[in-house]
């Protein structure tokens, strides 16, 4: 990294938190004020869409920004000067007496407060206003038995749907997670393409939930199971690249390092210089998956992905609380059971 660029860097970095910081401020002004629109951000919705206002902001976090860094001797470093050349002496310093210090509390309270106030945080109604879950909460404690034998199967179906969505994970995960790997992928330009292109795709993947994976493949294969498990498919096999990669790239470089100097192919130092080293975390993080997908298959039930969340929902709308207790203490005793046995096996894995 050039001189020039890690300095673009830094700036860039504290740009980006200067100009948060200004937008909190401006948030928490307007709330306190009385004046907040329907937007919530400002004060109608007109100005909402007034880009040059926050190019002001902008702007003005620009000029912040460039005069805290030419200042930085004075006042201490900037966070993106800091994060990237390091403290250089500003380590033994106590924070109470850098202004990056006061910031960054100031930041983390203001981040705090304006999560508060978007939120809508109302302790006192949480505290105050029990009486109107009482009936609920009798429901699930008193659970009926009318669904109990429909609940059970369609708990074995939720299990196998979780299964059959991670087994077929696997090998897709398996491969891709090579190419995701960034210490692999350095040796041409086309391997560094293959690198983010699979890196971009699957974290698009993943920032979808799986219940909207799952409204799109019901509109595909129909309601059901099958288009339940190719949801958790598709989720599990972005989360596993992310996961299987990672450990790659942790591995020790003296084997791989070793193998290659015999002038073995790719697919031979692959084989033989990093895949045992990563089979016993990828099954650690496999079983960790199936178990994830446990507790989410219950929820893709709710939009007819399958599983017992197909019959939860339903009960839910209408009020059956009972019926809803049982079907929750089956899926908290599944979900009990699936922890027990996923961490027994982690450990005679690892």
């Amino acid at each position: 990294m050039t001189r020039g660029y890690a300095r673009l860097k830094a700036l860039v970095v504290d740009w980006v938190l200067v100009s948060l910081f200004l937008l909190m401020v401006e948030f928490l002004v307007i709330s306190f004020s009385g004046r907040r629109g329907p937007t919530g951000l400002l004060v109608s919705p007109e100005e909402t869409l007034d880009l040059l206002h926050y190019a002001w902001i902008g702007i003005a976090a620009l000029v912040l920004t460039l005069g805290w860094q030419l200042a930085r001797g004075e006042r201490g470093m900037s966070p993106g000067w800091s994060a990237v050349f390091g403290e250089e002496g500003d380590e033994a310093i106590p924070w109470t007496h850098t202004l990056r210090g006061w910031f960054t509390a100031l930041l983390i309270e203001l981040t705090f407060l304006t999560g508060w106030l978007i939120t809508e945080v109302q302790l006192v109604t949480f505290l105050t206003q029990f009486n109107k879950a009482t009936d609920i909460v009798r429901g699930l404690v008193n659970p009926s038995g009318e669904v109990l034998h429909q609940g059970l199967v369609l708990l074995v179906q939720t299990i196998f749907l979780a299964f059959m969505a991670t087994a077929f994970a696997i090998p897709v995960a398996f491969a891709l997670s090579f190419f995701a790997a960034r210490n692999l992928t350095r040796g041409s330009g086309l391997a560094r393409l293959m690198y983010t292109v699979v890196r971009a795709l699957m974290n698009i993947t993943r920032s979808v939930e799986p219940l909207v994976w799952a409204l799109i493949f019901i509109s595909w294969v129909g309601i059901g199971p099958f288009a339940g498990v190719l949801a958790l498919w598709v989720h599990s096999v972005a989360a596993l690249v992310k996961l299987y990669s990672e450990q790659i790239e942790s591995i020790d470089h003296g084997p791989v390092e070793a193998i290659t100097a015999t002038g073995a192919s790719t697919l031979q130092v692959l084989r033989y210089g990093v895949v045992p080293q990563v089979i016993p975390p990828f099954l650690s993080f496999t079983i960790y998956r199936w178990d994830i997908n446990v507790r989410m298959s219950t929820i893709i039930g709710f939009v007819g992905g399958g599983g017992i969340g197909y019959i939860l929902k339903p009960r839910v709308d209408l009020g059956q609380w009972g019926e809803v207790g049982t079907l929750v203490i089956l899926i908290a005793i599944t979900v009990w059971a699936m922890d027990i046995i996923s961490a027994k096996i982690r450990e005679r894995i690892v």
